[in-house]
């Protein structure tokens, strides 16, 4: 078990230092307020592995719903820091914070955290700030979005969905990174055998969006990202979005 969480934070590890060096190297094609963003993210990052805690740790799920709702304080730093900032100099610190995220993962890490947003796995710190860097990435397009970082972000969306909602009455599929079934708010058919009656396929960077609120299931739906099928697939209307980035 241990090995495995050892080997879990490892990727995730890494994932998020290739994530940082995609966004680095996109840099000219990245609004001041996202480079901005990404600094403030590593520094909340870096905050967390220096305190470590032997402390219960909340679930995915818990740290999404305490994120979304602390949110401001990122997004005043965020703020601060672009106004006071010029955009060359923000686009170098992004690559010091990379340097030195980089050296500091390579070294021992705690596998639990205290952050502002409470007790954690590290593992889910590390994929949570993975997925916001995720976000940023859009804008830009091309290479910036990493392919290993968007899989992950799908995968940590979906476990937090599941978390969240728990059951079998709907399924939500993102192939080819994650299947997750979940409950309908006691509505609907607990299903047991086979392929669900409630079924929700969409694509890794629709299921991004989605679960970030840059995009609502039926505008997924309208434009044909996404397919639905059985009477209860609109309770995930009702689940979403799981972290709300949409003001960040």
């Amino acid at each position: 078990m241990a090995a495995r969480s050892d080997r879990a934070l490892h990727t995730a590890c890494e994932v998020l230092l290739g994530q940082c060096r995609a966004l680095n190297m996109s840099a000219p094609r990245l609004e001041p307020i996202s480079r901005a963003r990404m600094v403030v993210l590593l520094d909340d990052l870096l905050d967390a592995i220096e305190s470590p805690t032997n402390a219960r740790n909340q679930s995915l799920a818990s740290l999404f719903s305490h994120r979304s709702a602390g949110h401001h304080h990122l997004d005043e730093l965020t703020a601060e820091l672009t106004a006071n900032t010029p955009g060359d100099i923000l686009a170098r610190l992004c690559a010091a914070r990379t340097a030195t995220v980089g050296a500091v993962l390579r070294g021992a890490l705690p596998m639990s955290v205290t952050n502002q947003f409470g007790n954690s796995h590290l593992v889910d710190y590390v994929r949570t700030t993975v997925l916001e860097l995720c976000v940023l990435a859009l804008p830009a397009g091309g290479e910036a979005l990493q392919p290993a970082a968007l899989r992950l972000a799908v995968r940590t969306l979906s476990q937090a969905l599941g978390e969240r909602f728990p059951g079998q009455t709907i399924e939500v599929r993102v192939p080819p990174a994650s299947a997750v079934q979940v409950g309908a708010f006691g509505e609907g058919p607990t299903h047991t055998r086979g392929t669900p009656p409630n079924v929700v396929e969409t694509d890794e960077l629709t299921w991004l969006q989605l679960g970030t609120g840059l995009l609502t299931l039926d505008q997924a739906l309208d434009d044909a990202r996404a397919t639905a099928s059985g009477s209860h697939y609109r309770a995930l209307e009702r689940m979403l979005p799981l972290l709300d980035l949409s003001r960040s």
